[in-house]
């Protein structure tokens, strides 16, 4: 039991985390429409102090603008929820179709086995080897060599 709520948290952080990111960043931006509202053209002055305190009280403030229904955090906070699922549904989709997601390789490259290795690359025999061999080097060098050979063995 315990090991499959832990393989749930592991599984579900990713997403929690970016619900709770948006959750925030939702307030932070109520909160800075708020100021602008409030302060209008001294609103560069005020605006660092308000941040802060944005910031470093997203609790407070989060609950503070939901009490006071406050629109601009609703429809944010809301747009967060679907996004969430819309990028967690996208991730698993896409780790799904990876062909490689699990089998620790890189791209599509796989190792061969012997018999593959084999039959690919060594399946000529020794009639077609010759005859290969024999169309690739012209006439003229193998009779250059054979003659080198000859001298070679009549010197010693």
């Amino acid at each position: 039991m315990k090991s499959k709520l832990l393989n749930a948290v592991k599984a579900s952080w990713p997403y929690l985390l970016t619900l709770i990111i948006g959750l925030y960043l939702a307030e932070i931006l109520a909160g800075s429409v708020m100021a602008l509202s409030r302060y209008k053209l001294t609103f560069a002055d005020h605006m660092p102090t308000i941040l802060k305190q944005l910031a470093l009280h997203p609790w407070h403030y989060y609950n503070l603008y939901l009490g006071q229904k406050n629109p601009v955090l609703i429809i944010v906070s809301v747009a967060v929820i679907p996004y969430t699922i819309y990028f967690s549904l996208k991730r698993k989709s896409k780790h799904k179709a990876w062909k490689t997601a699990d089998t620790e390789t890189h791209g599509s490259a796989t190792w061969g086995d012997l018999k593959e290795l084999s039959d690919h690359y060594f399946s000529i025999n020794t009639k077609d080897l010759k005859t290969a061999f024999n169309n690739s080097i012209a006439t003229e060098i193998l009779e250059a060599l054979t003659q080198q050979e000859v001298q070679s063995k009549t010197d010693k």
